[in-house]
């Protein structure tokens, strides 16, 4: 009972010391510090989640983003309503102010309502202000004005926002720059194979940059060639100057110059493929019934044996619509002269009132000198001040440069390069511009990985796991759980990217269907086509049905001479499972059925391979599983009676295991069969007109399907594979 009255006495001591005006201030200081932790983290590691493979991360950038403008609101109203007097509060509250405007958003709803983050920044300045009018009696002169003039400079800032919302709203873009940018290809014809190289990028006249708006009041779109227009045939073809001619002793993909041109390339791919967010039905496609497109995929995006230039021009092209839904980096056509001035001011103001004599020279409220009755001081407010105009400075460095190195500026950059004669061949000019491109704050633009999910042995996985079977939880948390546990991510191995480049450069570009290509290619077709394009469950049946017989087939390890192509097919089988599994809206319209599907067959192979009725112990390792598949497919043992489709699916998936051991017993020629379907059917299922999809994932690490629907659209492959009109 004592015990009980000394907890009370002590949280009502508590209670009462935070409510002292002592307790106040320390409790500000501690929101100043919390929140100067929140925008520093959102700043440096904002745009950090589209290169993480960690969901963890991801999570506590999101939770930074939604704890950051309500922490500083609080902190600023806090100080302003505070029952006590502290003259480096009005210190925190300026900087705290200058600090909170970022560039970078977690989500494409939270990109959407920046007229909300607007608004919330405009009750913050006049809190703000009201603050420094309480005050203004009290501080000194030099500090007085200087933070004025730090207000005023946040007005300014609050005042650029508004106006880059009102005038350069994302849908304003995605109608008026994609119609202008559509209208543009239709009015571009080639009359044959003559007019275009895909090498040199004759007749392929992209816009990059220096595309004209339409007059006001004129309703007709008219092609105008002026020499602001940057294209991509210009580009390639800029014989003037240094910094864009490609020098002939190294190799055009890794000479500087190459990568230049291949960034405004990228650009320009951006601008096309912006307009796929009205629907591959839209008006403004054009690409399908261009003949530059395939050709323009096959020898220029893949042409060559550099397969890492094909990867690193749709990368950044996808960095392009990662930054225009995520980000708020100025457009080509937008100056960053604003954004300087607002630099050197910031930096100026801050330097000025760090190294002021009020900051150096400051001296406690309770020194003898002074009087203390107004004042309320801690000790550590000075030091708490002090980094605050720190951050700042950082912070404000590290968000112009960002600005300067992204990409979005050195395209705005090199076109200006392009237009201006008196550019090109200047040695200081060419310099700094050089050295502008070379620098970076961006290493990476996605994860690098790709996800893994074995149905299988995801499925002995699950069921060697009591703990999970037995607590009973919300199906959607054991949901999640268990997708953590069996599914994982390996970086995207070499191999990979190379089997792709190599059928993307291949004649069979332009004819894939589910497989049937590469089985006509090995003699295989009359064998195996009831598993592929004729497949009686469709392209998700037809992927499961191939997943669960290279399972099989990688029951054996196999020898040096076939590990290439054994981990080819089984990186891009697992992958494919992952996204049918956690991903289905990226490869079929049918995502509910697809989730249906997924989740009867995992639950015909749990109850295949879990405890017998018999009281006979279920399989508990990956010979089990095989040995009773084996026993399955020869007729010892069977499935039991119940369910749908997925069983006869899963029973397709042990038939064609076996098929393929028994007509393919050359193991090299077997995997080099099965890295080439695999490769073809991931192909197969990338287009997409599920736009919104693949731009979420761009947030959350990036997939590798996302750059092969990137890169499909631009060969003019815009919806799946038709159904082949032939029969076995």
């Amino acid at each position: 009972m004592e015990q009980k009255f000394s907890v009370r006495n002590a949280t009502d001591a508590a209670t009462a010391w935070a409510a002292t005006p002592v307790g106040i201030l320390v409790r500000v200081e501690v929101l100043v510090t919390v929140s100067c932790t929140l925008l520093a983290t959102l700043v440096f590691f904002g745009s950090g989640r589209r290169t993480s493979r960690s969901g963890a991360f991801r999570f506590v950038v999101w939770l930074v983003l939604m704890l950051c403008y309500p922490a500083v609101s609080y902190t600023i109203g806090l100080i302003q309503s505070g029952s006590f007097r502290n003259d480096l509060v009005v210190v925190w509250a300026c900087f705290l102010l200058g600090c909170a405007d970022g560039i970078f958003s977690c989500s494409v709803d939270d990109s959407d309502q920046q007229s909300r983050a607007v608004l919330n920044q405009a009750t913050q300045v006049i809190y703000v202000l009201l603050l420094l009018l309480s005050y203004v009696g009290s501080l000194p002169l030099q500090l007085k004005v200087l933070l004025l003039l730090l207000w005023v400079l946040n007005l300014a800032k609050l005042g650029m926002r508004l106006w880059s919302l009102l005038t350069a709203r994302r849908d304003r873009v995605l109608t008026a720059d994609n119609w202008l940018i559509s209208n543009y290809m239709a009015h571009d014809h080639v009359r044959s194979v003559s007019d275009f190289d895909p090498e040199t990028m004759r007749g392929y006249r992209y816009v990059v940059a220096g595309h004209k708006d339409v007059e006001e009041g004129c309703a007709e779109y008219k092609l105008e060639l002026t020499d602001d227009l940057v294209t991509v045939e210009r580009l390639w073809q800029h014989g003037d100057g240094g910094l864009l001619v490609s020098n002939k002793a190294s190799s055009s993909s890794s000479s500087s110059s190459s990568k230049l041109k291949d960034l405004c390339l990228s650009f320009a791919l951006f601008k096309l493929l912006r307009r796929r967010l009205g629907g591959s039905n839209s008006p403004m496609i054009h690409e399908r019934d261009d003949i530059r497109t395939l050709v323009f995929a096959r020898n220029g995006l893949a042409g060559g044996d550099d397969h890492e230039r094909m990867f690193r021009v749709i990368e950044t092209e996808l960095g392009f619509l990662f930054d225009f839904f995520y980000a708020r980096y100025p457009s080509p056509k937008q100056s960053l002269l604003p954004e300087t001035v607002i630099f050197v001011a910031s930096m100026a103001l801050s330097l000025s009132t760090f190294f002021s004599p009020a900051m150096l020279r400051y001296r406690n409220p309770d020194h003898p000198g002074l009087s203390s009755t107004r004042f309320v001081a801690t000790g550590i407010d000075i030091w708490l001040a002090r980094f605050v105009i720190a951050l700042f400075l950082v912070l404000e460095l590290y968000q112009y440069l960002s600005l300067v190195l992204s990409d979005w500026h050195k395209v705005k950059m090199l076109c200006r390069y392009v237009c201006k004669p008196s550019w090109q061949g200047h040695p200081i000019m060419e310099r700094l511009l050089w050295l502008m491109c070379r620098a970076t704050l961006t290493t990476r633009y996605w994860s690098h990985s790709v996800g893994q999910y074995s149905l299988l042995h995801g499925c002995l996985r699950s069921n060697r796991s009591c703990v999970l079977a037995r607590v009973p939880l919300h199906k959607w948390i054991k949901g999640v759980l268990t997708g953590m546990k069996t599914v994982s991510r390996k970086t995207l191995p070499v191999t990979v990217k190379r089997a792709i480049h190599r059928l993307l450069r291949s004649e069979w570009l332009s004819n894939l269907r589910y497989g049937d290509r590469t089985l006509q290619r090995y003699g295989m077709l009359q064998s195996f086509d009831w598993s592929t394009s004729t497949y009686t469950y469709g392209a998700v049946g037809s992927i499961l049905v191939w997943h669960v017989a290279t399972a099989i087939c990688g029951a054996r390890q196999p020898d040096d001479a076939a590990a290439g192509s054994h981990e080819v097919a089984t990186t891009v089988s697992d992958y494919c499972a992952y996204l049918l599994y956690q991903a289905p809206e990226l490869v079929t319209d049918k995502i509910y059925d697809a989730r249906l599907l997924m989740g009867a067959l995992q639950n015909k192979i749990q109850g295949f391979l879990a405890l017998k009725d018999d009281g006979k112990q279920g399989c508990r390792s990956g010979e089990d599983m095989f040995h009773e598949l084996s026993r399955l497919h020869s007729g010892d043992a069977e499935l039991d009676g119940g369910g749908g489709y997925e069983k006869d699916i899963l029973a397709d998936g042990i038939r064609l295991g076996y098929q393929i051991f028994d007509e393919m017993p050359d193991e090299a020629v077997r995997w080099n069969m099965l890295s080439e379907m695999w490769v073809e059917l991931l192909l197969s299922v990338a287009p997409s007109d599920n736009v919104s999809a693949h731009i979420k994932k761009l947030a959350t690490g990036g997939e590798l399907v996302t750059q092969l629907w990137a890169l499909l659209t631009h060969g003019g492959m815009i919806a799946k594979p038709d159904k082949p009109e032939y029969t076995s």
